[in-house]
């Protein structure tokens, strides 16, 4: 009777058998994969050319207020606060 090979030494011989180069691995991989693609623009509004960006926290009353004022006069929050701050800045030359 001959003696029933063991479970380890056949795992051992199933991934010797099978186990793939890994350097053809990649070598493959790099060659199948698609150019990778130019990063998108982004869009930039040509109104907005030239100009800084400024970010104020404010109080969610205040936003809802404003956003408000925005709707009732068609305008826009970007719109209210640049007149806004012009009309601040004026008061203070003036002073």
């Amino acid at each position: 009777m001959t003696k029933r090979p063991s479970l380890a030494a056949s795992m051992r011989e199933l991934k010797e058998d099978t186990a793939p180069d890994p350097v053809a691995l990649v070598a493959k991989a790099r060659e199948s994969a698609p150019a990778p693609e130019p990063a998108p623009q982004k869009f930039k509004a040509a109104t907005r050319e030239g100009m800084k960006r400024l970010l104020v926290p404010v109080s969610p009353e205040l936003h809802k207020r404003l956003k408000m004022m925005a709707v009732v006069e068609d305008t826009t929050l970007e719109a209210i606060t640049r007149a806004a701050l012009e009309a601040y800045v004026s008061k203070q030359n003036s002073n």
